[in-house]
């Protein structure tokens, strides 16, 4: 979902401000300097050519030829004018220049403009009209001018924005390789493209990529052989136990080997380098169901179903393991399943004793939820997170209105 916040305060933008906004301030310079340079000028000598040029007229008034005088100068005169068709000068900068010049006439003129003509008379004798057409001080510069400034800093400005774009690429592909790298997911090296302090940063991305991967992978192998190594001699143990004439510590150390061949399965399962999965299409209400039917304390509650699509073996395993962990400890599970807005929520209950650790503690390597009972690996919660963000969900833990815990899984469909 785009997001104008996020947007606005990326990289890409704020490069394009750095560079457009300099551009609009030339461009504005550049009007203001046009405007008292030449388009001020211009306005100014061409009302002090019509004022000159009303003065001869009014000098000659009385004159026969007066008429022919005023039509070759391009000016109407007449001795009457509907001022209801008129309205004040919008070109202000024209009226200030005019009003300088009027001033050197006789008498008190005043200019109005009607649609095609700027009107001049006395206005207390009201004699005498003169009208002069807009086309002789209106120009064309100052469209072309304008027009001109906006096309180059738009220009200018998508130009830049294509650039930067071009150059931002690299990071937007190193940002989405470092959040797959966060959650989990086993990701390649990046090609270093772009400026030099890009490349730079890609390669030394890569090198702490390779480096982190590295000793992961020696932490699992060790971890993995140690397994192992345990494994062989509890299998050896479990067959010796037969030979074992009392049935009572039979029992108890077949219960033994049984707990400490969980507990390494535990251990493998949280080193395990989990792989890209591909998605299978589910119905939310089937998987929970078929999910659910080996823990009869549960009770179900589906608001709504529908068919998505998830990596169906490690939200199983998610699942699972929680169901798991309030088996322990509680008599009534409840689990609820609701889609809604793009995400699939399940939330997990149970009247168990809770815990009072924080979500950060539950979630970490070895801490267990119960201090009454002290059972597992405290490895359960930090296999589902770890499965849950290699999803790109999110693991809530809150009190549980029955009195234990309640766990929220969030995922994006």
């Amino acid at each position: 979902m785009f997001k104008w916040k996020n947007f606005s305060e990326s990289l890409l933008v704020r490069s394009v401000y750095l560079i457009t906004i300099p551009i609009v301030l030339v461009q504005i310079i550049g009007i203001i300097i046009f405007f008292e340079l030449h388009w001020d000028l211009v306005l100014k000598r061409s009302a002090q050519s019509i004022s000159n040029e009303i003065k001869i007229l009014e000098m000659k008034k009385d004159s026969p030829s007066i008429n022919n005088y005023a039509n070759t100068l391009q000016i109407i005169r007449t001795d009457n004018l509907d001022f209801s068709k008129t309205e004040e000068v919008s070109n202000w900068i024209f009226k200030k220049r005019m009003k300088n010049s009027l001033n050197q006439l006789s008498g008190n003129f005043e200019v109005l403009q009607n649609q095609t003509h700027f009107i001049f008379f006395d206005k207390k004798k009201l004699e005498f009209f003169y009208l002069v057409p807009k086309k002789r001080v209106e120009t064309k510069t100052v469209g072309g001018f304008f027009l001109w400034t906006i096309a180059v800093s738009i220009i200018l400005s998508l130009i830049s924005y294509l650039f930067i774009k071009k150059q931002i690429q690299p990071l937007k592909r190193l940002g989405i390789i470092t959040r797959s790298f966060g959650r989990g997911i086993e990701t390649p090296n990046l090609k270093p493209t772009g400026s030099s302090e890009v490349r730079g940063l890609i390669k030394d991305f890569n090198n702490m990529h390779n480096n982190i991967n590295s000793t992961l992978d020696n932490q699992r192998n060790m971890l993995a052989g140690i397994s192992h190594d345990l494994k062989t001699p509890l299998t050896r143990i479990n067959l010796m136990i037969e030979e074992i004439n009392s049935e009572t510590l039979k029992n108890s150390i077949s219960q033994n080997i049984s707990e400490m061949n969980i507990m390494l399965n535990h251990y493998l399962d949280f080193i395990k380098n989990e792989k890209n999965e591909n998605l299978d299409e589910i119905n939310t209400s089937d998987f929970i169901s078929n999910l659910t039917q080996n823990y009869p304390k549960l009770q179900i509650l589906i608001n709504n179903s529908n068919q998505i699509f998830i990596r169906k073996n490690q939200i199983t395993r998610a699942i699972m393991n929680i169901l798991d962990n309030a088996d322990k400890f509680a008599e009534k599970i409840f689990i609820s399943s609701n889609i809604l807005n793009n995400t699939w929520k399940i939330e997990i209950e149970d009247n168990g004793p809770g815990t009072n650790l924080s979500q950060e503690q539950l979630i970490r390597p070895f801490v267990k939820g119960s201090d009454q009972l002290n059972q597992g690996t405290g490895l359960g919660l930090s296999i589902v997170q770890k499965l849950i963000k290699l999803n790109n969900g999110e693991l809530n833990f809150q009190k549980s209105s029955h009195g234990g815990l309640k766990v929220t899984v969030i995922l994006q469909i």
